[in-house]
């Protein structure tokens, strides 16, 4: 018997591996960079999982548009690494470094016991 999970969104059976729901179209996951086929950021892995195609075709597309584009198609690349997580459970690069720079006003509790 194979595996399977059901959608949060209808609430019916699908394959444990799908990435989405085929009655609905629902996403069972967040989308991440994470996973097999990553080589230098993880943006073309993502990309070739959400689409359902090789990596390697992507890889070849992001490279021959951005000959096409005149070198834009790397902002787009960097501005999808900076809000996708890493892996599914995770924050984006752009949170973690907001969430860092709200940590600098110094809104942590005072770490000295008063006693009264």
């Amino acid at each position: 018997m194979e595996a399977r999970k059901r959608c949060a969104e209808c609430a019916e059976e699908m394959m444990l591996e799908a990435t989405r729901c085929p009655h609905c179209g629902g996403r069972t996951s967040r989308m991440h960079r994470g996973g097999g086929g990553r080589a230098v950021a993880g943006v073309c892995a993502m990309l070739a999982r959400e689409l359902g195609v090789d990596v390697a075709w992507v890889r070849v597309a992001v490279v021959v548009a951005t000959l096409f584009t005149g070198g834009t198609l790397p902002l787009v690349y960097f501005l999808l690494w900076v809000f996708t997580p890493s892996t599914a459970e995770g924050r984006a690069p752009l949170q973690r470094t907001l969430d860092w720079f709200g940590g600098l006003g110094g809104s942590e509790p005072s770490r000295v016991e008063r006693r009264v």
